[in-house]
Order: C-alpha cells, then sequence, then structure tokens
C-alpha cells in the first residue's frame, strides 16, 4: 500500500516537509471518518462534521468525495456564522505535519472564506504540491476565476496557479493562466517561452508515467524494466497479445494488493483498453466494488461512464436496425424506448457528477445542454448562470441562457440583455458563434416588438438583419426575417 513516510531524524527542514503522521494511504480509514462525517453533518453539527471530513483527507488526500463533502459543510457553517470562523479545538483535532498538513490547513481556510482569492490560490498550491490533479482542476478553476475577476490583478497571482497547474499536468489551465500573466507583463520573454512551450510539455508527459497512480503519490521510475513496461502500456499502436499481457499483468499485481488504489486503477485500466464485453463487465464490478468500500466517488463515477458507453452501442446497434426496417413498427418502437432510457441514463450520471462536483463548470455547462435539449429550459437556465463563471465558456453559455428565456416566453428583455452581454468584447461578429448571438438578439428584439408594439425594438432588429445578410446572405432565414422586420416597422408607424 502507498505510504505517505513516516517521519524520520532529519533537519528541521526536511521534516517540515515530510508528509503527515499517517499510518498509511488508506481509503478504508478515511471512509470510516467520512461515513461519521456524513451522520455528524445530517445533524446539524457541521463545524465537527468539518473536522472529520479533514481527518478522512488525511487518510486519502485525493478523495474527492471527502473533499466536494467538506467544502458542503464548510459552506453550510460559513453562511451560519460568517464572521466566527472555527475553534481552536478544531485546528488542533485536524493539524497535521508535512505537506499533506499544509493543504489540511490551506483546505480548512479556504472552506470558511472561499471568495477569498488569497486562500483559493493557496489551496490549489497546496493541492498541487502533493500531486492531486482533480483537487487541482476543480480548486484551481475556482481561483483561477476569482483572480480573473479581482480588481487588482497582479502577474504572480496567475504564475503562482501556472505553477500548480503545470505541476500536476493540467496543461489546458496553465496556458490560460500563463496567458493572463503574460498580458499583465509583456516584456517577460521567458514567461511567454514558458507557455508557448505548454503543449509541447504536455504531448511529452502524456505518456502517462505522472499519471499512473492515483492522488499524485508517483513512485520515481528507476529501473530500466519498468520503464520498458509503462511504455508498452502506452503505446498508441498495442497489439492484442500486448494488451493480454498487461492485463495478465496488472490482474496478478491487484489480486496481491487488492486496498492499492493505484493498483486497481491500473488494472481497470487495462480491461477497458483491451475493450472486451467481458472485460467492460469485470471492469464494471471492480468499479463498483471500490466505490462501495471506499466511497470514492470517482470509481461511481467511472463505473456510469461505462454503462452510458455500453448503452450507446446498443442504441447506435437498434437504431441501424430501425434505418433499414423503416415500415417495421415494433423495431420502432422499440428504439424510440430505448433513446429515452438511454437519455434518463445520460442525464441521471451527469446530474449525479455534478453533485459530486459542484465546483466543476464544465459539468454543469454539459448537464445545461442536456437539459436545455429536453426542453427543461428553467432547470438549463439554473446550470448555465453558474456555467458562466468560466471564462473559456462564457459567450457559449451566454447565448444558450438567451434561446433558453426565448424558449420560455414572457422573457423577451431577459434574452435581450443576455444577448447583447454575450456579444460584448467579441472579436469576430461573423464567427458562427458571433452570428448565432446576433442572431438570437434580432430574433428577441422581432419578438418583443411584435409583443410591444415597440418601434426601437423593430428598427434594431432590422439593423442587425441586414448587417448578417450582407455578411452571410444565406445565413438561415435572415432575408425573410428582414423582410418580415420592415413589414412590422412600417405596421408600428402606420
Amino acid at each position: 500500500m502507498a505510504m505517505f513516510g513516516k517521519k524520520s531524524k532529519k533537519d528541521d527542514e526536511q521534516i517540515a516537509n515530510e508528509s503527515p503522521a499517517v499510518e498509511a494511504f488508506s481509503p478504508k480509514k478515511a471512509k470510516s471518518f467520512f461515513d461519521h462525517a456524513k451522520t455528524v453533518h445530517e445533524s446539524g453539527s457541521y463545524e465537527y462534521a468539518m473536522q472529520l471530513w479533514l481527518n478522512g483527507l488525511r487518510h486519502d488526500p485525493s478523495s474527492m468525495y471527502g473533499l466536494n463533502a467538506f467544502l458542503k459543510s464548510s459552506e453550510v457553517y460559513a453562511v451560519e456564522h460568517p464572521k466566527k470562523g472555527v475553534s481552536k479545538a478544531t485546528r488542533s483535532g485536524v493539524a497535521t505535519k508535512g505537506d499533506v498538513g499544509k493543504y489540511i490547513n490551506a483546505l480548512l481556510d479556504f472552506g470558511l472564506k472561499r471568495l477569498d482569492t488569497g486562500n483559493a490560490i493557496k489551496v490549489t498550491s497546496a493541492a498541487a504540491k502533493i500531486g492531486l490533479r482533480d483537487a487541482v482542476k476543480m480548486l484551481g478553476q475556482h481561483a483561477l476565476t476569482l483572480v480573473q475577476n479581482d480588481a487588482k490583478q497582479k502577474k504572480e497571482m496567475f504564475v503562482k496557479l501556472l505553477d500548480a497547474f503545470e505541476e500536476v499536468g493540467v496543461f489546458d489551465l496553465a496556458a490560460i493562466a500563463g496567458e493572463n500573466a503574460c498580458r499583465l507583463d509583456q516584456s517577460d520573454a521567458e514567461l511567454q517561452a514558458r507557455v508557448r512551450n505548454m503543449l509541447a510539455q504536455s504531448t511529452m508527459t502524456s505518456g502517462g508515467y505522472d499519471n499512473d497512480e492515483q492522488g499524485g503519490f508517483r513512485k520515481n521510475i528507476r529501473d530500466a524494466d519498468k520503464q520498458l513496461e509503462l511504455a508498452q502500456q502506452d503505446s498508441l499502436a498495442k497489439t492484442e497479445s500486448t494488451k493480454d499481457a498487461i492485463v495478465t499483468t496488472t490482474e496478478a499485481a491487484y489480486a496481491a494488493r487488492p486496498d492499492d488504489i493505484p493498483t486497481l486503477n491500473k488494472y481497470a485500466k487495462a480491461l477497458l483498453d483491451r475493450g472486451r464485453g467481458s472485460d467492460e463487465l469485470k471492469a464494471l464490478a471492480l468499479l463498483s466494488k471500490a466505490f462501495k468500500e471506499t466511497g470514492v466517488f470517482r470509481f461511481r463515477q467511472q463505473a456510469g461512464e461505462i454503462q452510458v458507453m455500453r448503452a450507446k452501442r446498443t442504441i447506435e446497434k437498434l437504431g441501424a436496425q430501425a434505418k433499414a426496417n423503416p415500415g417495421d413498427e415494433e423495431m420502432q418502437s422499440k428504439y424510440a424506448k430505448a433513446q429515452a432510457q438511454f437519455a434518463k441514463l445520460q442525464l441521471d450520471e451527469l446530474k449525479l457528477q455534478v453533485e459530486n462536483y459542484p465546483t466543476d463548470l464544465g459539468l454543469k455547462y454539459r448537464l445545461g445542454k442536456i437539459l436545455f435539449e429536453r426542453g427543461e429550459y428553467h432547470e438549463s437556465i439554473e446550470q448555465f448562470q453558474e456555467a458562466q463563471n468560466d471564462p473559456k465558456l462564457r459567450r457559449e453559455v451566454q447565448n444558450l441562457i438567451g434561446q433558453a428565456f426565448r424558449q420560455l416566453g414572457g422573457w423577451e428583455d431577459a434574452a435581450i440583455t443576455t444577448f447583447e452581454g454575450a456579444l460584448e468584447g467579441i472579436t469576430d461578429e461573423t464567427s458562427e458563434l458571433g452570428m448565432d448571438i446576433r442572431y438570437g438578439l434580432m430574433d428577441a428584439l422581432q419578438a418583443k416588438a411584435e409583443k410591444e408594439r415597440d418601434l426601437a425594438a423593430a428598427q434594431r432588429a432590422e439593423k442587425l438583419a441586414a448587417a448578417m445578410a450582407i455578411q452571410q446572405f444565406n445565413y438561415r432565414d435572415v432575408r425573410e426575417r428582414r423582410d418580415q422586420i420592415k413589414a412590422l416597422i412600417a405596421d408600428i408607424k402606420g
């Protein structure tokens, strides 16, 4: 089992950087704390629940279930006691030495004041130092949003986040942080080169040598045999015999160390990589068992993704059969029923992920899109309004919010305001997204003009329609819409 490292007689600086005084990396021990914390949270004792969640995280810092549950308890506590903080007993109850201890302490501060930019950066850096990739991605996205919205942005804020993201291989977010840092200091050629090389670094490290062991507790690869084994596992052109060998090797390792999370992950990955039907079912059972024993939601998420993948293949087969037999009513009915079941499965799985990863704005965006496509516009707007805090998604999400308001009816003003916000700062209005937003704004203005006999709204809509027709003459039905709007203007004036 992967050890955090016990205290030894080293100099003070070395001791300060050691891992916590915890016996071993133990999801089972963490689960006992998490189970108790869940009960305590439900009883309303949120401060004690926070302490228990953090004590569980000492035994399994990589647990996203424990992290998200702690954030829920701390959020409720912070709302009820906005200025109180926590007692000395609580702080001493979670005190731990080493880098894990620094992460736990930073997490406690962040939980109490999560809108504090300094706290968000500090906890992200602490998580990166012990290699918690999932935690860094989630906490770092929050921190990056805070820094981007900070009225007093500083280059070093973005550089700290760049360092943290790069440390755990989250190169897309590292590039965003780096670009913001370069914007604040365009004379830093070294930083610019570093950002330019980010994608290249991503390619060089995509072999998986740093990511095989979940939670970032990485081992040094010293012997050539181990390097050969890893290279073999990560080859893009694996032969069937190679895949069989990897399954056999990882299965034997898992049988010898069934409680070791990295070993379990390797075995499940090998099964899914080989991809036989029996392999998928075995991986599904393996991950479901791991979730039941540890409470780590990541295992439940992977199991759900396998179910969705298998269901999608079934749908594709039924779709092909239905297309080949358009007159077979029984087949068409069977396909329609299967589509509805698949849509519900996909939606339920995504809702569960959003519930367990509440700060992952990308998940909220995906859930919002599915709800939008199902016609559940109120619910989709709720998800989109949170997802728009991600700068990468903001304009696309605002476009969808505007469309959802239009579908609701009676929300023309809200749709107009949303589309206008989406257009602010857009660099290319003739892009696909730019045209889509402008069309949505034109549509909302036309609806307002028709409903309220608003001449100014009709005139704005006509100008938008004319501009779009000039740029893309055959864009949608913009010519017909312009004729309609011109007639409406004449009618209002008349």
